[in-house]
């Protein structure tokens, strides 16, 4: 294949090649590379479960996972024995098998994030290569794995990283079957890209839900039509092959049919509550700004955006007056769901997770062509970016006891140290890293490791104040100190409380009184509260009646109630039942007996 500028992919390079190239320069270098790797790896890793799952989102998905291993329905996911129908069940199943594998433990249900995390970086790492050569490979995995926004969603029991794979995975594929279907010879290998994109899209969909038609073919459909100038109708063709759709189907049906047979609401629910009055209503109360992504973008992407944003002459060339149609292709996925994400209603910074692959692919492309005489393009933008964060990190370290002190910041007592070093540490790493990419910027290899270093040893300073946080934002004390108490036919009652990862930790689920069943964080059973609490064997119990439940105790019962809710706390210390746990959250007493 012979073309010029960005479109030159030599057909010679190999791996021994590699090796003695621009990135190889002999063993030496390898072997820095691959210990690089290896450090970006164990900082991904490094205490996965040393700290406690951070409720509501940690705990609340963590226990839907551990109750699919209890019942053995990998079908339904339920929370406290109810249907949870606010997201779909792949994630949730895939932490389940992990759960059934290692255990129901924070490193088990934080295990399957860290691996489409990990999945994701190596799939754009292939793509570069295949894109841009095979050294660009190095450049786009390690800018797609060392992020901000990265780490910390890599380490969180949420549905974000997987979702984010299988998006990149339906991208790659889309963007592989339009290229194949302009040559006649290559409409097989089309077919076969498109329909492992809508297989992509299928997974995405049973991750989080409609989501993940909406973003591939909001990027596909437009690259198809420009790529076809109007004219050729091959590359749209290409995009919906009667196989992709049918295998999107074959995949999502099935599911659809089995959860509406036991939940006959669950196609509207899903539809009309969960996606669109999400995306186009305030009712969620996730609301922000239009200009909402755009720090999260920057700040999340950390130092690639500016890397990128650097570098925005380079990624501007045009060969022969034409537009190079793979930085056609990566705008568009950076740009259109970047618009669609801004116009929705519904906003959280983990949202934009799958642009960030897009944003290392640019990194790849300005970078493949290096001159050892001058800086690489966007560098010492990236380096400034460092330096900058870096350095305003360690004033809020410096800092934040004092704010303490004088009442400007409020902190428990217990969290300030923690809190305080992590802001030195991840500062001053930020710092040295920008330092050292702003000398080293004229070779790719000095400036990779040193932009990714601060975002890659993250997690080592992170994880003190992560446990430091968890004592406040988990329940994992308070079921160990309820749990002596919990002998066999011993109930949990929340008495308008429910602490999410507190059935989690106690390995059982328990009964919740409240006026319309928000204490589970769960927008399904909110809005079809009645239904359920008339259910046969519901946990959910009307407000009135665990005053009479208590009085009569026909059975020995624990009751667990927020710590500033005095009424109700004043009544279970009137009836006599010790105090058994206390904190800025919750109060438990008991239990009973009858």
């Amino acid at each position: 294949m012979q073309t010029t500028g960005f479109d030159s992919i030599p057909d010679s390079i190999s791996v021994p090649a590699l090796a003695r190239g621009s990135y190889g320069r002999g063993k030496a270098l390898s072997a820095l590379l691959l210990a690089w790797c290896g450090l970006l790896l164990a900082g991904l890793a490094f205490q996965l479960g040393g700290y406690p799952l951070l409720d509501p989102d940690e705990g609340r998905n963590a226990e839907v996972a551990r109750e699919m291993v209890a019942t053995g329905d990998y079908l339904v996911p339920r929370l406290d024995g109810l249907p949870y129908l606010d997201k779909p069940v792949l994630f949730f199943a895939a932490d389940a098998f992990a759960m059934r594998l290692l255990g129901a433990n924070e490193f088990a249900a934080r295990l399957p994030s860290l691996l489409f995390a990990l999945a994701t970086a190596g799939l754009i790492a292939a793509f570069a290569a295949r894109l841009f050569g095979r050294e660009s490979a190095w450049i786009a995995g390690t800018a797609a794995a060392a992020t901000p926004l990265v780490v910390v969603f890599s380490r969180t029991v949420i549905f974000d990283s997987m979702l984010t794979f299988f998006l990149t995975l339906a991208l790659v594929a889309f963007y592989q079957a339009i290229e194949s279907a302009t040559d006649s010879a290559g409409r097989r290998a089309a077919l076969g890209w498109s329909v492992l994109a809508w297989g992509g899209m299928g997974l995405g969909v049973l991750t989080k839900g409609p989501v993940a038609l909406a973003v591939p073919l909001l990027v596909a459909v437009p690259y198809a039509l420009w790529r076809g100038g109007g004219r050729d109708r091959r590359p749209l063709r290409a995009v919906a092959p009667f196989l992709g759709p049918a295998l999107l189907l074959a995949l999502v049906l099935p599911w659809i049919w089995a959860m509406s047979r036991q939940v006959p609401e669950f196609l509207h629910y899903a539809l009309v509550s969960e996606t669109w009055r999400r995306m186009t209503t305030d009712q969620f109360e996730r609301t922000g700004p239009l200009w909402f992504f755009v720090p999260c973008l920057l700040l999340g992407a950390l130092p690639w955006s500016f890397v990128a944003l650097g570098a925005r002459r380079q990624l501007r060339q045009r060969e022969d007056g034409r537009l190079d149609r793979r930085l056609v292709f990566l705008f568009l996925w950076l740009g259109l769901p970047f618009v669609l994400f801004s116009l929705s209603h519904s906003k959280r910074p983990q949202y934009i997770l799958p642009l960030l692959p897009a944003v290392a692919l640019l990194v790849a492309a300005a970078w493949r062509e290096d001159d050892p005489s001058r800086p690489l393009p966007g560098a010492r933008a990236g380096a400034v970016a460092w330096i900058g964060f870096g350095s305003l990190l360690l004033a809020a370290g410096l800092a934040l006891p004092r704010l303490v002190a004088a009442a400007v910041v409020a902190l428990p007592a217990h969290q300030i140290g923690p809190l305080a070093r992590t802001a030195l540490a991840s500062g001053l790493a930020a710092l040295l890293g920008g330092v050292a990419a702003w000398f080293g910027a004229a070779r790719r290899e000095t400036a990779l490791i040193a932009l990714a270093l601060p975002a890659a040893v993250l997690p080592f300073f992170l994880a003190p104040a992560l446990r430091a946080v968890g004592d406040d934002f988990s329940s994992r004390d308070l079921a160990a100190a309820v749990a002596p108490y919990l002998a066999p036919g011993v109930e949990v009652v929340g008495v308008r409380a429910y602490p999410t990862s507190l059935p989690f930790y106690l390995g059982r689920t328990v009964l919740v009184v409240g006026p319309r069943g928000r204490e589970l964080t769960s927008n399904y059973i909110i809005d079809s509260f009645p239904k359920w609490l008339a259910a046969p064997e519901t946990p959910l119990r009307p407000l009135s009646w665990w005053r009479g439940a208590l009085a009569a105790c026909a059975r020995p019962m624990l009751f667990v109630a927020h710590s500033e809710d005095r009424e109700n706390r004043a009544v279970l210390a009137r009836a006599g039942l010790p105090l058994r746990f206390v904190d800025n959250d919750f109060a438990a007493y008991g239990p009973c007996t009858p």
